[in-house]
């Protein structure tokens, strides 16, 4: 318990009064973390995602997890995801589609039930697991940083312990807790990384864990080091004209140094691939005219300049909501906005955010992110740029412009769809209407 809090503490994870929504599975990892909140005296709930990929097996993990709140009274959450059907339609992998299906649901369950973060159940052995599956992939900066602690609204305080520690606490409480099979089988890459390559790398550096632990450190540095130097050169080499597009003087560009990193950290954004960007090097000395291109973007080589600038189609014009309800679309994502009086309505889950509509001045405006604005996250302190919000949630630079930003006639920011609602503007006990934000998926 004391390593468990002291890494808590030491990384700033969250207080003692904030409540914490756990993910629990119902596998020892989160079970682990469910019993060291509880003994702590934490305030906490407990979310479950049911796959449906184990049959009668993935029920009885769900049974297992609500007797798990149930003994410990407290807030219980579940969902059934068609995993299988998700994944087939978007042709991604079923891990993939578990990953997108249950962060996003647990960030809505978070978000409406004013958790002030949500908690998972990743040790030290499964950041050294990850670093290693990035390597193999081709990774850069950030992929080497591994499992972080904490990232925005997202804490791992198992963190404090590895793999077999895990193991050894939990058999030394007999913690009952439910072992899924597939977690034997080395068809899966990570499993194949965990039971045959990490056992042969523990013999040659028996504390694998704590020297990815330091490495993590040193590399996530190196990455905030990096994209604020990004963001600062781009303020200083884009210049940016009333049509949308934005000129780059080649001659400062060639000043740069590594000329490759440097170029594939300002472009990529927009993106461009490691090869396109290869190609623009070796050939913008060939004249004007040559282009490049990206799926939303084009290059054009225009004698002293790089012209970049995106393709027909990729804007959006300003949205004004004067009454409710209301419906709009922004880039590739369409939105309902609608006000509902009976704040128990709010029992139903999926909406993308809500706020208190007593404290928003009417009309509001959708409009894209511009330089210098700034708000209070749901749950922080203190204001934060939108820029360094949108960073933290790994949006690129350049695509800030896709995401709707809500604001009210005071020109306060309410909202950064689909991500974060103002502090200002949250949903309390003194509520009595509110202003519903809800993407429309197509059927």
């Amino acid at each position: 318990m004391d390593k468990f809090l002291r890494f808590i503490a030491e990384n700033n994870l969250f207080t003692k009064e904030q409540p914490i929504l756990l993910a629990v599975s119902g596998g020892k990892d989160s079970v682990l973390m469910t019993y060291l909140f509880a003994e702590a005296g934490f305030n906490f709930g407990i979310a479950h995602c049911n796959f449906g990929l184990r049959g009668e097996a993935s029920n009885l993990d769900e049974t297992f997890v609500k007797a798990l709140a149930d003994q410990f009274k407290v807030d219980f959450y579940s969902t059934h995801f068609p995993t299988e059907q998700y994944a087939s339609e978007n042709h991604i992998s079923i891990q993939m589609a578990a990953r997108d299906l249950r962060y996003k649901w647990l960030e809505e369950i978070r978000s409406q039930h004013n958790y002030s973060f949500l908690a998972v159940g990743h040790h030290q052995t499964d950041s050294v697991e990850t670093v290693l599956l990035n390597l193999l992939r081709g990774t850069g900066v950030a992929g080497l940083s591994g499992i972080l602690p904490k990232r925005n609204k997202l804490i791992r305080p198992l963190l404090a312990f590895t793999g077999k520690e895990v193991e050894e606490i939990v058999v030394k409480k007999q913690l009952a807790f439910r072992e899924d099979e597939s977690n034997a089988s080395t068809k899966y890459k990570r499993n194949s990384i965990r039971l045959e390559v990490l056992p042969i790398l523990r013999k040659i550096n028996p504390e694998i864990e704590k020297t990815f632990l330091a490495n993590s450190k040193k590399f996530h540095a190196v990455e905030s080091f990096l994209i604020h130097a990004v963001e600062d050169l781009g303020e200083k080499l884009f210049i940016k004209k009333l049509n949308g597009e934005i000129h780059i003087q080649i001659s400062h560009l060639k000043e740069l140094d590594p000329i490759n990193l440097w170029i594939y950290e300002l472009f990529s954004p927009y993106g461009f691939t490691e090869a396109v960007l290869s190609d623009l090097l070796r050939d913008w000395e060939n004249g004007s005219g040559r282009q490049f291109y990206s799926s939303t973007h084009q290059i054009l080589v225009d004698r002293e300049y790089l012209i970049l600038k995106p393709l027909e189609g990729e804007s959006c014009e300003n949205q004004l909501i004067e009454t409710l309800p209301y419906e709009f679309t922004w880039f590739h994502k369409r939105y309902n906005v609608y006000s509902v009086v009976d704040k128990a309505d709010l029992s139903l889950t999926g909406f993308t955010q809500v706020i208190d509509f007593d404290t928003v001045q009417m009309p509001l405006l959708i409009r894209s992110w511009e330089q210098g604005d700034r708000f209070q996250p749901l749950g922080m302190k203190g204001q934060k740029k939108v820029s360094d919000f949108l960073i933290s949630l790994k949006i690129p630079l350049t695509l800030k412009k896709e995401v709707p930003v809500v604001e009210d006639a005071g020109k306060s920011i309410v909202a950064i769809l689909p991500w974060r609602i103002d502090d200002n503007f949250k949903v309390t006990s003194k509520t009595k209407k509110v202003i519903i934000f809800d993407e429309i998926k197509d059927e």
